[in-house]
């Protein structure tokens, strides 16, 4: 028995050593930011809005340019129906 209480004794004596650094206050506040990521849900969750946020911007963005493109296709097309419907007053006869 007296071994066992050795042992016991020699474990309190050393500190336990984390992987996580410390300071005066505890542990840094990063590495707890960092547990929070390192968890599967989160990453999961964070991709899902990023890939979310992308597409909604990419189809904004189709909608503007298909909106531009048509805007400038009506204008142009009303541009040549009006220069062929505008009389002519130098014509010769």
């Amino acid at each position: 028995m007296s071994d066992e209480a050795t042992i016991e004794e020699e474990a309190d004596e050393h500190p336990s050593t984390t992987s996580r650094p410390e300071t005066d206050t505890g542990l840094l506040k990063w590495s707890y930011i960092f547990e929070i990521v390192a968890k599967q849900w989160t990453v999961f969750l964070v991709l899902s809005i990023g890939i979310a946020v992308f597409l909604y911007m990419s189809r904004k963005k189709r909608t503007v340019r298909k909106d531009l493109s048509s805007a400038i296709k009506r204008d142009h097309a009303q541009r040549i129906s009006q220069a062929s419907a505008k009389p002519t007053f130098y014509k010769r006869e």
